[in-house]
């Protein structure tokens, strides 16, 4: 594990890093927290952490960070934010990181003000899109790729994307994706055995093949395909019972997919969990992680369990977190679309010990050495590193 030393306490002037959210989820806290410990550097996050949304998880004045609540107004299906160019000069950023959302218009204006000031700035983001390409979107991220003085990819499949765009390689740092997974770890290695046999029959597990679904039900994640995956499978065993854990939008139009597939006995709806030590007890009962499209990074929860993974196969739906699977070593993929081959992938699975053995061991090895947030925080640091020299130059 790397060891970042905490932020210099000597006199010497600190780079003024700028880093502009929409939002400031719990799960980039770790991430922006070792960013913020690094010598030399005095991080502050603009975001909006004050309007009432479900991503809003920021607990001001518990990191060592600065955060500035930057309220946004959206209009026509983008994003404004009234006040962005006065914080950002009161600041006098050394360095300014933006997120790359095509629906951002005040951080592409951003952007613009950094280079006619002569700030350097980075992008940071997937630079893929999830879905068919879009003629809006492709102009952005080459408006962006070109503008930008470096762009931080989430993955590979954004530096490739960048790539065609006619972005120079030079220009792409790969930051990879993570989760605070240490913190997960540490919860998953203290639960014991005893806990997960009781949890098991006081929530009426006994003799059950639990299917888990972790993740706000929202129409990218389409969980009415795992539904009616789910709908298939009982058909021929009555032996499953899938568990969603993530409430959302969609939560009552899924209980009444359910009802009208007949499944509701073999589904249980959680609503919203964020405590870790229950959220270990469902992981240790898992059987299979079910996600059907846009995984996420559920999928990096789902392997710090060990917990096999099923979702599809299509670069065109799939998050950039999607790149830590394997197929057939850290967990399986159908064929997009295919609800047949959905249901055999969890069904052989469910039915193969050593398999799911196998993939648990691999996910395991995968997640714990190569998609780590110290490793995700040093590759931050080269993109913020190299940053900084361009404005010394």
């Amino acid at each position: 594990m790397t060891n970042f030393r905490p932020i210099s306490q000597s006199n010497m002037t600190k780079l003024q890093l700028i880093v502009i959210q929409t939002d400031l989820p719990k799960y980039d806290i770790p991430l922006l927290e070792r960013i913020a410990c690094l010598d030399g550097i005095e991080l502050t996050v603009l975001a909006d952490i004050e309007t009432e949304r479900q991503l809003n998880q920021y607990k001001k004045g518990l990191d060592q960070f600065t955060a500035v609540h930057v309220g946004t107004v959206s209009f026509g299906g983008l994003i404004l934010r009234p006040g962005l160019f006065r914080v950002i000069r009161s600041l006098k950023p050394g360095v300014v990181v933006i997120c790359g959302s095509p629906r951002e218009v005040s951080q592409l204006l951003v952007l613009l003000w950094c280079k006619l000031t002569g700030v350097p700035v980075g992008v940071w983001g997937m630079f893929h899109r999830i879905g068919p390409k879009r003629f809006a979107s492709e102009t952005y991220m080459r408006i962006v790729g070109k503008l930008g003085d470096v762009m931080l990819s989430y993955a590979e499949h954004g530096r490739r994307e960048q790539m065609r765009r006619g972005i120079s390689n030079d220009k792409i740092v790969v930051l990879g994706t993570a989760i605070d997974q240490q913190s997960i770890i540490a919860v998953r290695d203290k639960v014991s055995d005893e806990e997960v046999a009781r949890f098991r029959v006081t929530q009426n597990l006994s003799g059950k093949k639990v299917l888990l679904h972790v993740v706000r039900l929202t129409s990218i994640k389409r969980a009415d395909l795992t539904l009616r995956c789910l709908a298939r499978i009982v058909e021929d065993r009555q032996d499953v019972q899938l568990v969603l854990i993530g409430g959302g939008p969609l939560e009552a139009e899924m209980k009444a997919l359910a009802a009208e597939l007949r499944v509701s006995e073999f589904v249980r709806f959680l609503g919203p969990i964020y405590d870790e030590n229950t959220l270990a007890l469902w992981f240790k009962n898992a059987d299979v992680f079910v996600m059907a499209t846009c995984i996420g990074l559920s999928i990096h929860h789902a392997m710090c369990y060990g917990v096999p993974v099923v979702t599809d196969d299509s670069p065109l739906t799939q998050a950039s977190e999607f790149e830590a699977l394997v197929d057939n070593e850290t967990g399986l993929t159908y064929r997009a679309g295919d609800l047949d081959d959905y249901a055999s992938k969890v069904c052989r699975l469910l039915d193969d010990p050593e398999l799911r053995r196998r993939l648990s061991a691999g996910a395991l090895k995968r997640i714990e050495s190569e998609y780590t947030i110290d490793r995700k925080a040093k590759n931050f640091e080269l993109a913020i590193r190299r940053l900084a020299d361009m404005r010394r130059s």
